[in-house]
């Protein structure tokens, strides 16, 4: 079964391919003045002016012509350039997501700390060994103002 799907999914990518070489002839063969036109029309100035300047460059007959307008000087996207101010304002607060959950993240091991310290102090009331007991509270208290320190220091929200 396996074989069989890899190879009909390389036959599909094979045909995928076919069919968008076709599709090229087709549209070259075409010759289709008004379908041209109305393609032309379409385009918005800024490729417009590049694609204008494109065809000046014989681009049917000159093999070191551009290969489309897109890669002329002339043509000015101003969606990439918005789209690339908005990829900056994503990144910027993916960052301060990141930065905030991380900050969450302190909070939960300082909650944890602090449930610690609670453990430590109950159990060191089970031992009847006085130094165990005291060690078992300098360790909570070690712990609790750590625990404080690191609540105290990190940002709000």
């Amino acid at each position: 079964m396996l074989a069989v799907a890899a190879v009909a999914t390389a036959w599909g990518g094979f045909q995928a391919v076919k069919g968008d070489g076709r599709q090229s002839i087709l549209y070259e063969a075409a010759n289709d003045a008004q379908l041209q036109a109305m393609l032309v029309r379409r385009f918005s100035p800024e490729y417009r002016t590049a694609f204008d300047a494109w065809l000046k460059t014989a681009p049917f007959t000159t093999p070191s012509a551009p290969p489309g307008p897109g890669y002329m000087p002339e043509y000015h996207n101003p969606q990439l350039e918005q789209a690339e101010h908005l990829n900056e304002e994503a990144a910027a607060t993916e960052e301060e997501g990141t930065h905030a959950r991380e900050t969450a993240e302190k909070y939960i091991g300082a909650t944890v700390l602090f449930a610690m310290v609670l453990f430590l102090v109950a159990v060191s009331q089970r031992f009847r060994i006085l130094g165990v007991r005291v060690g078992a509270i300098a360790i909570a208290l070690v712990l609790l103002g750590y625990a404080l320190y690191e609540v105290a220091t990190l940002p709000r929200f």
